[in-house]
């Protein structure tokens, strides 16, 4: 993780909920994997959600080389989930059809690019998924103009248990 990654990785661990717009490039798809693995490799239960399948494949896509390198770990690509002999897992799923992520009472879900997520698959789907276990959500995206992720964004601050970032591309070193 390059610096800002570990600044918003240590302060995520104090809040249930995340909400981090950075710009292109910055690497906001490898933190949230590894926000992901780290839920998963507790025992937890835990879900990678995009937009759209496409969008979703970038998230397995990076999560399977690093899974593959621990012993232990039950890879199903049919089903983009991986499970860990504690019984923790993560599951890659696209929200382009809202209803299909009902079900699973979850640790957390990772929103990535969530500015292009239909807000009510947050709101009356995946948001309920996180009640009965006090799960946590992070939402990473950059901006799309005002939606409800620039409106969670901009209330995030001055509400309990939640916490913004906001980064520039060039924060990240490599650029």
């Amino acid at each position: 993780l390059h610096p800002s990654q570990r600044k918003v990785h240590a302060e995520f661990g104090a809040v249930r909920f995340g909400v981090l717009a950075a710009g292109r490039r910055w690497r906001k798809t490898s933190l949230g994997v590894l926000e992901a693995l780290d839920v998963a490799c507790s025992g937890g239960r835990a879900w990678w959600v995009a937009p759209i399948y496409e969008q979703a494949m970038i998230g397995w896509r990076m999560l399977t080389p690093l899974v593959r390198q621990m012993p232990g770990v039950e890879i199903r690509e049919s089903e983009h989930s991986v499970t860990f002999s504690n019984g923790g897992f993560v599951r890659v799923r696209s929200a382009d059809s809202p209803d299909s992520l009902r079900g699973e009472g979850l640790d957390l879900v990772v929103l990535d690019e969530a500015a292009n997520i239909e807000e009510r698959a947050w709101t009356e789907v995946l948001r309920p998924s996180l009640s009965d276990r006090q799960g946590k959500a992070l939402f990473i995206s950059t901006f799309k103009g005002r939606n409800w992720f620039w409106r969670l964004w901009t209330d995030a601050e001055r509400l309990d248990g939640w916490k913004a970032w906001r980064y520039a591309s060039r924060t990240n070193p490599d650029i």
